[in-house]
């Protein structure tokens, strides 16, 4: 049976069993979303995977040219590099190193390189989404997963400021209709399997009562009129990429005439030359030996080289197009491979990312936080199989990797200032926050346990000298340390 893609009018009459008519309606509302969206995310798709079509003006390229493929990974840099400056390091809450107990869960879900993938994914097509569950057998409790929205699509609810509905596919029967899906809804998860020998639909309906649907969406520049946001992958940059692919292929196609002397014969024959295909004139002028008759006269033509065409003019135009994508995206364009100005300093090489961590600051402490934030409290309702959530969920905040990738003497540097200016920060784990990643700061914190505990047993000796640094540390009558000092 040939298996043809799902048109709007089979959206429309689609029919499942055991959901209610308001169920069904938001059900073909998803797919008529994902089904408009479709198109543009295969095509973005294509443009981050250099797979897109080569767009031949059909101008001024040799005939060998325009069927070959080139390849031109600007569209990824274009996601990528911002991306790598929204790199999560945990979660973060005044007066604890485990937030809510959810280190756990997250490391369980590798949440680390999760959260990342859907950060690209999200920049690639304007959003992706993560839902939260319960986990199945062999899965963790709290199971966390990524979705791309050429797989997903989603209702935004403006008053709540979440989403309302959300569709995910998890398989397509021969790539054109989706045979596998799920949909959250606030009160319900509908899990549905498409039977290909009856032809029916099988539903699964898992209720909660969380309240909301467990969903969050990781994306790119929201705006008012479109939460989801958009994708960096924009039509400029696609635009421009299919210029600067063809400036690639116009220096190849000279470079090969530039290999190739260019000659001219005169007094020649005109005749000689009537009847040529354009496949046979570009061979002539690629012919290493040309032999041509003498005229009525006995005269022999004369042949003679001419200047080879220069590569210059192909070089400006591709740093223009590079200076365009530069400005439309924020990368520098040494980082395009065109050599454009050579910093000469730290401070220039900085300002030559300006845009790029304005950006990229802009993302991780107004749109990814607020994702992070998302995420862990529903991780927690989850997990507690409850919706009063504590206080401290609210003063939960998401910690980034420094934007800047400042090198550690520079941001050593930086900590010495602030605590010689402010003393009473010389301790502080804010300031070592600067310094250390989360394993690192583990690792300290364990340190300092082991140094207290031994300083406390050292004190067994009767004395009753407190150990610097810790003015609760002095010995109870018995000899033992006091409760408040461990």
């Amino acid at each position: 049976m040939t298996v043809t893609a799902w048109t709007t009018e089979d959206i429309r009459g689609l029919s499942l069993p055991e959901v209610t008519d308001d169920e069904l309606s938001v059900i073909r509302t998803l797919f008529l979303t994902w089904q408009n969206r479709l198109e543009k995310n295969l095509k973005r798709s294509l443009y981050y995977d250099a797979e897109q079509a080569f767009k031949d003006l059909g101008i001024a390229l040799p005939p060998q040219l325009q069927n070959a493929k080139f390849y031109l990974g600007w569209p990824a840099m274009a996601v990528r590099k911002l991306a790598q400056h929204s790199l999560f390091a945990g979660l973060r809450l005044p007066g604890t190193s485990d937030p809510l107990e959810l280190n756990e869960v997250f490391e369980r879900n590798r949440f680390g390189l999760e959260f990342s993938e859907s950060v690209v994914s999200g920049y690639k097509h304007g959003v992706a989404f993560i839902t939260v569950a319960a986990g199945g057998p062999g899965e963790p409790a709290v199971q966390i997963q990524a979705h791309q929205a050429d797989s997903s699509a989603a209702v935004w609810d403006p008053r709540r400021r979440q989403i309302s509905a959300l569709l995910t596919i998890s398989d397509m029967q021969d790539g054109k209709r989706p045979s596998d899906f799920t949909v959250w809804l606030p009160d319900n998860i509908l899990e549905f399997t498409h039977d290909q020998s009856s032809g029916r639909w099988e539903v699964e309906r898992l209720p909660h009562r969380m309240g909301r649907t467990m969903a969050t969406p990781v994306c790119y520049d929201p705006q008012l009129g479109q939460p989801f946001g958009r994708s960096r992958i924009s039509n400029p940059v696609m635009s421009l990429t299919d210029m600067a692919v063809r400036a690639y292929v116009r220096m190849e196609g000279n470079a090969e005439f530039y290999s190739s002397p260019q000659l001219a014969a005169e007094g020649a024959d005109i005749d000689a030359f009537d009847g040529l295909s354009r496949d046979k004139k570009f061979q002539l002028a690629m012919d290493r030996i040309i032999a041509l008759t003498r005229d009525e006269d006995g005269n022999a033509p004369s042949i003679k080289q001419l200047q080879q065409a220069s590569m210059e003019p192909h070089s400006a135009m591709l740093r223009t197009v590079a200076m365009a994508f530069s400005g439309e995206t924020g990368i520098p364009p040494s980082s395009l491979g065109i050599i454009h100005d050579n910093p000469a300093s730290a401070e220039a090489i900085r300002a030559s990312k300006h845009d790029l961590l304005i950006d990229a600051t802009y993302q991780n402490t107004r749109v990814l936080n607020t994702a992070v934030q998302d995420i862990a409290r529903m991780a927690w309702m989850v997990r507690e199989n409850s919706t009063d959530l504590p206080e401290e969920a609210w003063q939960l905040s998401a910690r980034f990797t420094d934007p800047e990738f400042r090198s550690l003497s520079a941001r050593a540097d930086a900590v010495v200032k602030i605590a010689g200016a402010l003393p009473d920060l010389a301790g502080s784990e804010v300031l070592l926050e600067e310094l250390f990643d989360e394993d690192q700061l583990d690792r300290i914190r364990e340190e300092r346990r082991r140094a207290e505990a031994l300083s406390l047993l050292q004190q067994g000796d009767g004395t009753g000298e407190p150990t610097a640094g810790l003015p609760n540390a002095a010995p109870q009558p018995d000899g033992e340390p006091a409760e408040a000092a461990q």
